[in-house]
């Protein structure tokens, strides 16, 4: 009896570890289907943001690509730009060492990097509409201009910016870009976004002036 009993507890025993066993297995098996779901899962997450990456990408490709400039000058390249603040006609230029002076105040010390800055901002104007080869400029008011802007390259060519008119309707003002060394787009007739002079060139001289703070740093190193 005692025998048989003891086979009993065995077989008893032995059923439990392989439901336990088996059990163990199914946890198994259903966190390697969990954790290739999540991986399933996750992978298409990022293949989405890829794919709107590539696409977004693609799309900014696309529209610099149609983008028209209207200059697109080197900064690196003006020793020398010119534009009306009001009734003053603003004038600055590069010296050998690599500052800037203002003609009505050679001792005004000028920020390198705010020149730069509106200097960036005037090379990448971009055109709203473009009218190629105008053959009647007065209608667009650059005959006789509200606004000039004017750069000196360091070859000696020059670029003159003439804005006319605003055009009421759609916005915008329109400018001729003369370029002395390429006559190529001369003839062109550009409706460029208003804040070109109401905010670019409404910057006085001393917009560029190097701040109080940053003169009293300057001394004290």
């Amino acid at each position: 009896e005692s025998l048989e009993g003891y086979f009993q507890i065995y077989h008893y025993r032995r059923s439990k570890c392989v439901v336990k066993g088996e059990t163990i297995k199914m946890r198994k098996k259903q966190m390697i289907i969990l954790l290739v779901i999540l991986a399933a899962i996750i992978a298409a997450i990022f293949g989405v943001k890829a794919g709107k990456t590539i696409k977004e990408q693609k799309e900014a490709e696309a529209e610099e690509a149609a983008t028209v400039y209207v200059s697109a000058f080197d900064v690196s390249d003006v020793t020398a730009f010119t534009y009306l603040s009001g009734d003053s006609l603003l004038m600055f230029s590069l010296e050998d060492d690599g500052t800037w002076v203002y003609s009505g105040d050679d001792t005004m010390e000028l920020d390198t990097e705010l020149i730069e800055e509106f200097l960036t901002e005037m090379s990448s104007v971009s055109a709203n509409a473009v009218i190629e080869d105008a053959e009647d400029t007065s209608q667009y008011g650059v005959d006789d201009p509200t606004q000039l802007f004017a750069v000196v390259f360091s070859d000696g060519s020059s670029e003159t910016w003439c804005f006319g008119s605003e055009n009421e309707i759609v916005g915008g003002y329109y400018v001729q870009v003369t370029n002395d060394a390429d006559d190529t787009n001369n003839g062109n007739v550009y409706l460029v976004s208003s804040t070109v002079l109401t905010s670019t060139l409404s910057a006085t001289a001393e917009d560029f002036q190097v701040e109080e703070a940053d003169e009293e740093n300057s001394v004290s190193e």
